[in-house]
Order: structure tokens, then sequence, then C-alpha cells
């Protein structure tokens, strides 16, 4: 017996979404039974991941759709909701925690080294936390992860970003301001070729730009190679990215300011005003310096 009817699912859906979630059937491929609920692939304009939760007795929905990133539950939850109460699938998974806690030592290590050589996303996980232990092995692993090699859609986007999440949760640990700076150049590069029309990798732009402000207020690097790194990052690239002067004030003290002022002064005084858009990140950094208290004129 599931845990859900198919009155839940349309009241959570809406007539339409149902309606439109009926007609998807045959799109649900590799419908599985997962721990807490069912998994399953729905092949639409492109192909989404769909999970439906268990959640104390109530249906919770999730795909990586555009209408799902919304906040809405889709005709594609639908489509897959309405298979498990044709009996496809029932969302009763066995009890793998029992099972695990059967095991011994040898045969845990065993089980999960046999999974990550065959899971990419587990193998992931796993190499972030050896990574921990041996620092330049991390930041190769890292490199690799976050390079992009050509542009990739929405779908593709989405899972880049969760492995940025990955990788900012694993560099948070460790707080290696090296490690963070590759890390924001790497994720900054690749905002040129995916497509974040929610803004979320973005916003772990801002989350990679804020633990390296920590991690250089921690262990200042050099302060004129701070700034000008700082002035390349938000007006000589794509112009994606706003740092924040208040937040690396620390990091750069009293040298790496004036470098980061003159460089910004510089660029006003040349500024043609051809680009607006540049020509307000300019004013947005000249009103950070207002703001900043360390500075002194």
């Amino acid at each position: 017996m599931t845990w859900f009817s198919e009155d839940e699912l349309r009241r959570q859906a809406g007539d339409v979404s149902f309606a439109r979630g009926a007609r998807y059937l045959e799109s649900v491929e590799a419908l599985d039974d997962v721990a807490g609920g069912v998994a399953a692939v729905v092949s639409g304009t492109d192909r989404y991941t769909v999970r439906l939760r268990n959640v104390g007795g109530e249906l919770v929905g999730e795909c990586s759709c555009p209408h799902a990133a919304d906040g809405f539950f889709c005709k594609h939850c639908v489509a897959v909701g309405l298979l498990v109460l044709e009996g496809v699938a029932d969302g009763g998974a066995a009890d793998i925690r029992g099972y695990v806690e059967t095991l011994t030592r040898d045969e845990l290590v065993e089980l999960l080294v046999g999974h990550a050589n065959e899971d990419p996303v587990l193998f992931r996980k796993l190499s972030l936390k050896a990574g921990r232990e041996d620092l330049d092995a991390l930041r190769r692993h890292v490199e690799g992860t976050l390079r992009l090699r050509g542009f990739v859609g929405f779908q593709g986007t989405l899972a880049y970003t969760e492995k940025v999440r990955e990788v900012l949760a694993t560099a948070k640990e460790i707080m290696d301001a090296p490690l963070l700076c590759r890390v924001v150049e790497l994720v900054v590069e690749a905002l040129d070729f995916v497509e974040d029309s929610f803004g979320a990798l973005g916003e772990e732009v801002r989350t990679a730009l804020a633990l390296y402000a920590e991690a250089c207020a921690d262990s200042p690097p050099e302060p004129k190679e701070l700034a000008e790194w700082l002035l390349r990052l938000d007006l000589d690239g794509s112009g994606r990215v706003d740092v924040s002067v208040a937040d690396f004030t620390t990091g750069l003290g009293f040298e790496g300011l004036a470098v980061f002022r003159a460089g910004v002064e510089e660029r006003w005084r040349l500024d043609d005003g051809e680009d607006p858009y540049r020509s307000r990140k300019l004013q947005r950094l000249r009103e950070g310096f207002a703001a900043t208290r360390n500075w002194k004129a």
C-alpha cells in the first residue's frame, strides 16, 4: 500500500498539471524503489530526475525540471506517482540500515568502495572527504571536478551546481585560501558556459567568495596580489561577479585597500560611459570604500 492517494496527487499538482502528468506515463523510465520513496527518470523537453518521498506519511515530490525548480509539484511527479499507484513500485524499500548494521568493518569497506567504483557521485563525495588528508590531491581533484570543457544546458547546470556545493562543503572544513581562490576562479569561468537561469550557480560563487574572504582574514595573502586579483575578478572578467570590499578589508589590509582603490579610481577616470553596467559596478566599488571603516584617506 502506498503512502498517498490519487486525490493527494491532484491536490498537490492542481488539475492542469495532474491532467498533463496523466498523459506522461509512457515517458517514465527506470522507476525504482529507493530509501524513503521512489526515484525515476522522465523524458520530456529534457530527461528529468524525479524523486517522490515519504516524509512522515506525507508525499513530497522533487524534480529537476524548471517548473519544479519554481516550487511546483510538476507533471513529471504526477506521472511517477500514478505509476506508483498502479503498483509499478511502492516505495517500500527493504530495511537497508538493518542489513548494514549486520556487516563487519571489512565488509562495509568493501561494499562502499565497490559502489564508489560504480557510482561517480559517490566516488566524488568520498574523494573529497579523503582529500582532507592530502591537500595536493584534493586540489587536483577539485580542478578536474569543476573545470568545464564546453557549454552545458539546464540539466547539466543543476548537476554542476551540486558538484560545486560538495566541493565547498569540503573546502569550508579546511579553509585553505589557495584552494578557495581556485574554486572561485573555476566556478566564475563556468558561468560563461552554463544555463544558470535560476541563479543557483551564481549563488554558489557568492558563497565561495565569502569563504575565501574568511580564509584571507585568517591567513592574509600578499596584499597587492589579492587586490589585483579582486579587481580582475570584478571588473576585467565577464562582469558577472560583484566583490564586496567590506568582506575583504581584513585580508587586504591598508596596503591592499590602497592598491584596490587606486585600481578602481584609475578605471573610473578612464570610463567613457559606453558600458552603463560597468559604470555602475565602478560606482558600487567606490561607494564600498566609503563604507569601509578601516580605510583612512
